[in-house]
C-alpha cells in the first residue's frame, strides 16, 4: 500500500508528533486531517489568571503530546459527568504553554481561557482542541504588560476561531 502524501510530504505520525512538539498545530492538523487534541483534568492553580482578570482552567494531562510553548487559538469540549460523554458544544477559548515567565515560573503547565464562559470547572474533564498558536511565550515587564498582550491574544484567538467555525 503506498503511504499517503498531503501536499506531497508523507502523513506520518512521526512527521505529525514533530509538527506538534514544534507548536505547529496548523500544519499537524493537515496532516491528520482534522485538528490536534489532548484531554486532562482541571485543576487549582495560583489564582493568577483570575487576579488579573483572565481566569484560566490548569490542565493536568497523563501521557498526552504537549505542544511548544507558547499561546494558542483553542476549542474546549467538557465532559457531562452525568451522561459520561462529550458536551455536542465546542467553547472558543485561549491557552498558554510554558512556565509563565512574567511571574518566575518554573513548571510547565497548561492553561486554558475560556471565551465568554464562567463556570467551576474544577476536577471537570475537558478536551482541548488547537487551531493555532499565535506566538511563543515571553516574558513581560509587569502583569499590566501581559494583560494588555492577554487582550490582543484574546481577539486574535477569536478571529482564528471564526475562521475555523466556517
Amino acid at each position: 500500500m503506498a503511504p499517503v502524501t498531503v501536499d506531497g510530504l508523507i502523513a506520518s505520525s512521526s512527521k505529525v508528533r514533530e509538527y506538534i512538539l514544534e507548536g505547529r498545530v496548523g500544519a499537524a492538523q493537515r496532516l491528520l486531517g482534522r485538528p490536534f487534541e489532548l484531554d486532562g483534568t482541571v485543576v487549582t492553580g495560583q489564582g493568577r489568571g483570575r487576579g488579573i482578570g483572565f481566569p484560566t482552567a490548569n490542565v493536568d494531562t497523563q501521557n498526552e503530546l504537549r505542544p511548544a510553548a507558547g499561546v494558542y487559538a483553542i476549542r474546549v469540549r467538557l465532559l457531562d459527568p452525568t451522561r459520561g460523554a462529550w458536551e455536542d458544544t465546542w467553547r472558543p477559548a485561549v491557552a498558554n504553554i510554558g512556565v509563565k515567565p512574567t511571574f518566575g515560573g518554573s513548571e510547565v503547565t497548561i492553561e486554558a481561557h475560556l471565551l465568554d464562559y464562567s463556570a467551576d470547572l474544577y476536577g471537570r474533564e475537558l478536551r482541548v482542541q488547537f487551531l493555532d498558536r499565535l506566538r511563543p511565550e515571553r516574558r513581560f515587564g509587569s502583569a499590566a504588560e501581559l494583560v494588555g498582550q492577554i487582550k490582543r491574544d484574546v481577539e486574535a484567538a477569536r478571529a482564528v476561531i471564526a475562521r475555523a467555525s466556517e
